[in-house]
């Protein structure tokens, strides 16, 4: 709801009595305004770009839990992931979530990342590659399983089998094969 000028608690009231809905951080959309089913990812898209966008510079692709919610929804991520092609200082001032940029060459490999309606995200190989190399830590596994959980229908796994086998020199990549491996077998 870009250019009203209401405050937090007001928003939530209004949330609270279904005039709006919350997307992500401080952003809402009307209720009789939100788009649902198939059109959802473009909401989800505009959100995490609205947000990136005036931020990050040069080439960059949202990764993680926040390219796994860009496409298949669930709980809004309360930290904004994006790869970046080059350094970036973190903005004094706060965004409405936190910010989490990984410096990597995703954003340059064709391969890797898709438009999202509008949105530069990592493919859905990548991003389930990306969530399964946190399988290590124990704080980050059940969000990142779940969130590779919903992606796994939009994909090939004999393909992302393959993948994980080509990459498995990668940090990370050792309990992401387990992990993967558990996610077929679920």
């Amino acid at each position: 709801m870009p250019g009203l000028p209401y405050a937090g608690p007001e928003l939530r009231a209004m949330e609270l009595s279904g005039l709006v809905l919350h997307v992500i951080g401080d952003l809402y959309v009307e209720a009789d305004q939100s788009e649902s089913g198939s059109a959802a990812p473009r909401l989800r898209a505009a959100a995490v770009h609205r947000l990136a966008a005036p931020v990050i510079t040069g080439r960059w692709a949202a990764m993680g839990l926040t390219a796994a919610w860009a496409f298949t929804g669930g709980s809004a991520p309360a930290v904004l992931e994006a790869s970046v092609e080059h350094f970036h200082r973190i903005p004094l001032q706060p965004l409405s979530v936190a910010l989490r940029l990984e410096q990597s060459d995703v954003a340059g490999q064709p391969a890797d990342v898709v438009d999202l309606h509008g949105l530069p995200c990592t493919s859905v190989d990548r991003t389930i590659e990306d969530l399964l190399r946190r399988t290590g830590d124990p704080r980050l596994t059940a969000a990142a399983m779940a969130a590779a959980t919903r992606l796994l229908p939009l994909t090939d796994t004999v393909a992302l089998r393959d993948r994980f086998e080509s990459r498995r020199k990668r940090p990370g990549m050792a309990p992401a094969r387990r992990a993967l491996g558990r996610l077929l077998r679920a």
